[in-house]
């Protein structure tokens, strides 16, 4: 989950309709700037502008078009792999962004590698393909229902621990200070800053 300052950061860039509509619209395919502005109404400095602000946010990105006869243009996409999540429950509202890493060589890597490479009629090759991409689809989807699960339960363990804490908290510092030495290392660090947020609301330090 990203932290306080990178979630205000991407609510502030994603406040702004206009950038919103930007990316709306880079979902659907590659825009120059130019033709952004047309499409918003909007004046292409203006445009340049928000451009930037999502390109240093990691949401966009741009890249030159070289034409035969005239200048270079600058196009802009979404960046490639990147794919960004908002989740929000009663305990908890947070934004996850992935972007593309270094592929792992697993098993269904190396598959799809020989069936890019095998010879043998287009259209059985197509089929091949076809099928294959359609069962990725399918172990996609059942990893993001896991994953959803997964967070639920998370989520519920932490707004369970955070009020055993708190209680703690209100009846004995000492103790509350010293079980929270105790499972410090074993949370992660982002719901263990959370609980020392409770020493420092309750007890001002």
């Amino acid at each position: 989950m990203g932290s306080n300052r990178e979630l205000g950061r991407l609510l502030d860039v994603l406040g702004n309709e206009t950038r919103r509509r930007i990316l709306i619209l880079l979902t659907k395919r590659p825009y120059f700037v130019s033709e952004l502005s047309q499409e918003l109404g909007v004046g292409q400095k203006a445009v340049l502008e928000h451009l930037r602000i999502l390109e240093e946010a990691g949401l966009i990105e741009g890249r030159i078009e070289r034409i035969p006869r005239g200048r270079p243009r600058k196009y802009y996409t979404i960046k490639r792999g990147f794919r960004l999540e908002v989740l929000l429950t009663p305990y908890i509202f947070g934004t996850e962004m992935y972007e593309p890493k270094v592929l792992r060589k697993t098993e269904e890597y190396e598959y799809a590698k020989a069936l890019i490479k095998a010879q043998g009629p287009v259209e059985e090759k197509l089929r091949e393909l076809s099928e294959f991409l359609n069962e990725i689809e399918k172990k996609i989807e059942e990893y993001i229902r896991v994953k959803q699960e997964l967070e639920e339960v998370r989520l519920i363990t932490e707004a369970y621990m955070e009020n055993l804490m708190r209680r703690l908290a209100q009846e004995n510092e000492e103790e509350f200070n010293r079980v929270l030495r105790e499972i410090e290392k074993m949370l992660p660090p982002e719901f263990a800053e959370e609980l020392k947020r409770i020493r420092k609301e309750l007890y001002q330090i």
